[in-house]
């Protein structure tokens, strides 16, 4: 865990550990205004981008604004379902945070989002880029 990481919204350790290596998101902290308290959340791609390759841009320095096109920022919740009362633990998008705003309805169009409960198979009401697993 990096310096900060653990007071960040949305930050939980033992969460974060099992998303580190999941091969369509990488974890990310950002604030609104700055040096207000860290929001932790994650870019996801649906589209099969390769984020290995991905990661050794940004580490080289060569990444830019096109290597996140297809991306959307999602945040940890739970919800719980209407309809049958489960409780999720999901990874939504936050529709009003300022994050790779520019295109999102577009990028909301491209993305492969789950809107139904695991569970039920009831609808949503709220676009989900993935369930975490508890």
């Amino acid at each position: 865990m990096r310096a900060g990481e653990s007071e960040a919204i949305g930050f939980d350790s033992f969460e974060e550990a099992s998303l580190r290596d999941h091969p369509r998101l990488r974890r990310v902290l950002t604030s609104l205004i700055r040096p207000e308290q860290k929001i932790y959340g994650v870019l996801h791609w649906s589209d099969g981008s390769d984020l290995t390759f991905l990661d050794q841009k940004v580490q080289d320095g060569h990444a830019d604004d096109g290597d996140f096109a297809r991306a959307l920022f999602a945040e940890p919740r739970t919800i719980i379902c209407q309809a049958c009362e489960a409780q999720l633990r999901v990874l939504a998008v936050d529709t009003g945070h300022p994050l790779l705003v520019g295109d999102r309805a577009e990028r909301l169009r491209a993305h492969e989002l789950r809107r139904s409960c695991p569970v039920c198979a009831e609808h949503l009401g709220l676009p989900i880029v993935e369930f975490i697993d508890g």
